[in-house]
């Protein structure tokens, strides 16, 4: 059996609604900042349970108008070690200076305790990302954190299309969210991110800036440092077709997430868990080595005995432990510290292919191959 990384959950149907919509969008001649682009706004937004949606060019490029919005340059922005460093790169982009926070061991999220050592008076905003589609049992604590510190609390949803808890979903935790759709999402659009908040005045805001600073587009007439972070209509047709099957989507992983849980019972693998009433997206299935076995060499004798490829880590190389802060100390509110926990997960982090329609038979060859090679390994 061969078990690939990802397949990607466009169908037949998907193809013919893609293609009848393109051809229309190609004769209107409208292809950017249209009426599918405010459409697929408008019905992430609802997904979401977010008061306004407003599309952007990527998940990077969301962070980033965030972050303008707010004014965070000559400040601090805290944001999680065991991350993308998109999460960091966006602040500094904004010219915020980035504070790397340890997480915990569980749930691989931004740790509070080290949270509260490092946060500054000049701190304008927390950033935690819900990692693997998780959303951290203590996001309230830090959004409280966050807050009592002047702090805009915003959210990383990145891997989190979908995520639940009882007070909400994703998207709408925080004053503002960040969402990407890169292939690899659990929705995608090919490209392009999207920007979540229930506020007005922030929504307006973000409009502005999104169009190079015009609060009237088209006048040339700047008033705000802005930036071209449109969206194309291309990729909001993309996300209309996926938005057709997003319930489906996710009972789909939920449902492949919980046929690892029980496969995975009592082996040496141990696989992160859903807290009580959280409902992740499972972006990855994470789970956790043994300690002192070489990740690389367990991936590399997976591939080439079974033919099992596993997804990529959220994250093999800690955040801290980035060459570019090397290069630029400058970049960084203070200079970096070791990370115990977030070394220890980026060491020993594996996570399984999950994905619509990969079968029971399928999973049931991947932990059996794991747990194979996991022997001759040890």
């Amino acid at each position: 059996m061969e078990v690939p990384i990802l397949k990607i959950p466009f169908d037949q149907a998907d193809a013919e609604f893609i293609c009848g919509e393109l051809k229309l969008m190609l004769l209107s001649g409208r292809l950017a900042m249209g009426e599918k682009a405010r459409a697929f706004e408008e019905a992430f937004a609802g997904f979401c349970g977010a008061g306004y949606g407003l599309g952007v060019g990527s998940g990077t490029a969301a962070l980033e108008i965030i972050c303008r919005a707010l004014e965070v340059s000559g400040g601090s922005v805290a944001v999680p070690a065991n991350t993308f460093l998109a999460t960091a790169l966006a602040p500094v982009a904004a010219g915020a200076k980035i504070i790397l926070v340890d997480c915990d061991p569980q749930y691989f999220q931004m740790c509070p305790e080290d949270l509260a050592r490092k946060m500054r008076a000049d701190t304008r905003a927390v950033i935690l990302v819900h990692i693997g589609g998780f959303i951290s049992p203590a996001w309230r604590r830090i959004k409280e954190m966050a807050e009592g510190n002047g702090a805009a609390f915003i959210e990383d949803a990145a891997h989190a299309h979908g995520a639940e808890l009882p007070e909400g979903r994703a998207g709408a935790l925080g004053f503002a969210a960040a969402f990407s759709f890169y292939p690899t999402k659990v929705l995608t659009t090919a490209e392009g991110g999207l920007v979540t908040t229930s506020d007005p005045g922030f929504y307006r805001r973000l409009q502005v800036i999104r169009q190079h600073g015009q609060i009237r587009p088209g006048s040339n007439l700047h008033h705000e440092w802005g930036g071209n972070f449109r969206p194309s209509e291309i990729h909001a047709l993309l996300g209309l077709a996926m938005m057709r099957k997003a319930d489906w989507i996710l009972a789909e992983r939920r449902a492949a997430a919980g046929i690892y849980d029980r496969l995975l019972a009592g082996t040496p693998v141990r696989p992160v868990l859903p807290p009580p009433g959280l409902r992740p997206s499972y972006y990855k299935y994470m789970a956790l080595l043994p300690e002192g076995l070489e990740r690389d060499r367990v991936k590399k004798r997976l591939q080439e005995d079974f033919k099992v490829a596993l997804a990529g880590e959220v994250y093999a190389v800690a955040g801290h432990r980035q060459p570019l802060w090397r290069r630029r100390p400058d970049y960084l509110a203070a200079p970096p510290e070791p990370l115990p926990v977030t070394e220890m997960v980026a060491r020993r982090q594996i996570c399984l292919p999950l994905y619509p329609g990969l079968t029971p038979e399928a999973q049931g060859y991947v932990v059996e191959s794991l747990l194979e090679v996991l022997e001759k390994c040890d």
